[in-house]
């Protein structure tokens, strides 16, 4: 009987039953966490990888997209405590902000494939298909409904990690 296992799975199972029971918390607290992480990819990629490259193109490119990014993840995190109180209001101006962004970094992949289409072609290529998957998110999120779906969907991911947990443990035990 692996101990690390069990307690996995009944964290797995805590988690579930909680993002069952309260969906519209979960939301609001996956919301904080992903702009904070957010936050911190922007300013990592300010701090450690805009100082080491040398190219002035990808440099300016990755200016523009960690300021981007820092402005979404700023606003994922602030959203939910001062700007409005309803999960419904959150999800709306969250997929919005998101479906603005995933475009702007779509445009800005766009330019990055360009500019290194002659040395990296296969990179190039990546940054190409990258910009059409972010583009197809982004009109999803502007044409579902996301209010209805996203407690749907915290539910049936908390309903799966309650059912992983519980077999966790039973495995474990049995």
């Amino acid at each position: 009987m692996k101990t690390k296992n069990i307690i996995l799975g009944a964290v797995l199972a805590i988690i579930g039953i909680v993002m069952i029971a309260i969906p519209d918390a979960c939301i609001k607290a996956v919301v904080v966490i992903v702009g904070a992480a957010t936050v911190a990819f922007s300013v990592y990629n300010l701090l450690v990888v805009y100082k080491q490259s040398q190219d002035a193109a990808f440099k300016k490119t990755l200016l523009i997209k960690s300021i981007i990014t820092f402005v979404v993840g700023l606003i994922s995190v602030i959203c939910p405590f001062v700007l409005v109180k309803t999960v419904a209001a959150i999800w709306k101006i969250i997929s919005i902000v998101l479906a603005v962004y995933l475009i702007l970094y779509a445009g800005l992949s766009v330019y990055s494939s360009a500019k290194l289409r002659a040395v990296f072609p296969e990179e190039s290529k990546r940054l190409i298909f990258e910009a059409l998957i972010f583009v197809a998110i982004a009109i999803l999120l502007i044409i579902i409904p996301i209010e209805s779906f996203g407690r749907a969907f915290v539910r049936i991911v908390g309903l799966g990690g309650l059912i992983i947990g519980l077999v966790m443990v039973a495995v474990e035990i049995v």
